[in-house]
């Protein structure tokens, strides 16, 4: 049986970055650029390991360009391997900025996790991920082969989709101690589950 609980463990530090410093209503690029690279800092300055929570809260809406700016450009150099955290979530989104950070997200086909309430979804270009990500919430911490065995997929194309969803920083990934199969195996975990 499969638990859906959701749990939070205390192995990673957190840092919480209120975009809400930067206005209610965000609509320039200049003003974007700002808050990414204040983004960029403070994870640069945090713990290694932080679980970032950008959090929307007290944001009544933004533009497109905003969120490009800011988010698009923000998971790109996550992708890149410019930044390193151990998660990013995001927080606090109402329907207008849930909607800018969509279309931005989706137009450079990537995707982010987001926090409603406590429960944890995938926002931005969302397929195939969607059935990826719901087996996620089920499995909560698991390997490659446990994914590909619930989706009836290739390892292969297991490994292909955790790649998007690490890269989006929406999962922890640790290497195993002990590889069943030689080589390299990894062990994830969703960021929503961890503090």
């Amino acid at each position: 049986m499969v638990s859906l609980k959701l749990e939070i463990t205390m192995d990673s530090a957190a840092l919480d970055f209120p975009v809400r410093r930067f206005g209610a209503f965000l609509a320039t690029r200049s003003k974007a650029r700002q808050a990414r690279e204040d983004l960029a800092g403070a994870i640069q300055a945090a713990i290694a390991g932080s679980v970032v929570t950008i959090d929307f809260d007290g944001v009544e809406a933004m533009t497109i360009s905003f969120a490009d700016e800011f988010l698009g450009k923000f998971y790109t150099a996550l992708g890149a391997g410019d930044l390193t955290t151990a998660g990013v979530r995001l927080a606090g989104l109402n329907e207008e900025t849930r909607e800018a950070v969509a279309i931005c997200l989706e137009r450079r086909d990537l995707v982010a996790l987001a926090l409603e309430g406590n429960v944890p979804t995938l926002v931005g270009r969302t397929e195939p991920l969607l059935e990826t990500f719901e087996a996620v919430l089920q499995l909560h911490e698991f390997r490659a082969a446990d994914l590909a065995a619930q989706l009836s997929i290739t390892a292969q194309n297991a490994n292909n989709r955790l790649k998007r969803l690490v890269d989006a920083a929406a999962l922890k990934r640790r290497q195993a101690a002990v590889s069943n199969r030689g080589g390299k195996e990894f062990v994830y975990t969703l960021v929503a589950y961890t503090n």
